[in-house]
């Protein structure tokens, strides 16, 4: 049977991965679900910590989209991203000033993120229809500062920074307004989700900054594919827990909900860089929730980190079920659709 488009799934990722031999002692942190970076020791006071991640759903902003899905791999580690390689294919029938511009936004987007733009790729190829640009980003961070994903903790808190599902929504509304239309979504909202790829952003950087500095957080994840219910699952794979959650806590872009009700689509599995789940000590969170609000993130309590033996679980209008387990990204879903 074919796979679907889209990330592969976890239990297939995880026999993948299964098979990739652990040789090298620098290496701390490798090719683990779940976790977003790669972590090396090089030597010295700082780890170098690698991810690595494609721009394949948008057009539009491919520069802006790179720095920050990549950037937030490094974020939720707790490290600075300062290099970034680029492989750019482009689709047959490219021309050359859209080929510069491609490459001018990707420049441009560096300079903004204080990042320099060392080396990659750059192709034209019968392999792709629309522009693929793939990343990988590179940082450091100091040898006792590191965060995992696997950090998480039984009865830790779990803490939602930022609202769903933003990434998926921009680009529903940024890209496909038409078929929105079609489908009875407002103009108004069509708009406001739109703009959410610039307000509030896709980047998770500022609230991982601000969380690290206000509370002792064990782990940080950040939501992207299959959005926050892969996320959940993708944190507890990785830390060996159990988690509960309230999935009425999670705060829900307004335009993000209608436009889901409109097209039929779950919006906890969609598409959420934007949003940064985190679990740190339950006496710290309220604390946390106010300092992060005090810089302007809003950041909200939806559960809890329990045992493995607890399983995964979420309530839903009082109904406690299991966290569903999402084969393949509501976006890539329409998109097949559309």
């Amino acid at each position: 049977m074919s796979l679907p488009t889209g990330k592969l799934p976890l239990p297939l990722l995880q026999q993948a991965l299964d098979r990739v031999p652990r040789r090298d002692p620098a290496v701390l942190v490798g090719a683990e679900p779940g976790e977003d970076a790669a972590v090396i020791d090089v030597g010295g006071n700082e780890l170098l910590v690698a991810a690595a991640d494609p721009i394949t759903f948008a057009t539009a902003d491919i520069g802006t989209y790179l720095l920050a899905v990549n950037g937030n791999d490094l974020a939720v580690t707790g490290a600075e991203p300062r290099w970034l390689l680029a492989t750019v294919l482009a689709p047959a029938g490219t021309t050359a000033p859209e080929i510069q511009a491609l490459l001018a936004d990707v420049t441009a987007a560096c300079a903004a993120a204080a990042v320099a733009l060392v080396g990659g790729h750059t192709e034209v190829t019968d392999s792709v229809n629309t522009p693929v640009v793939a990343g990988t980003l590179m940082g450091t961070v100091a040898r006792g500062s590191l965060v995992r994903t696997s950090g998480a903790q039984p009865g830790d808190t779990l803490l939602l920074v930022g609202e769903i599902a933003v990434e998926g929504t921009a680009i529903l509304a940024g890209d496909h307004a038409d078929t929105l239309r079609r489908a009875g979504v407002s103009e108004a909202d069509i708009a406001t989700g739109a703009s959410r790829l610039h307000a509030p952003g896709i980047s998770v950087r500022p609230a991982a900054t601000a969380l690290r500095t206000t509370a002792d957080v064990h782990a940080m994840h950040d939501p992207t594919e299959g959005g926050l219910a892969a996320a959940l699952h993708e944190m507890a794979e990785a830390a060996d827990v159990g988690l509960t959650v309230d999935r009425d806590s999670v705060p829900l872009l307004p335009e993000c909900r209608r436009i889901c009700l409109r097209l039929g689509l779950d919006p906890y599995a969609l598409l959420a860089s934007g949003a940064l789940l985190a679990s740190l000590p339950a006496d710290q969170a309220p604390a946390a929730v106010t300092a992060l609000g005090e810089d302007g993130l809003a950041a909200a309590v939806i559960g809890e980190v329990a045992t493995a033996s607890d399983g995964r679980r979420w309530s839903v209008g009082g109904n406690d079920v299991p966290i569903p387990v999402v084969e393949r990204d509501e976006l890539a879903r329409f998109l097949d659709s559309a």
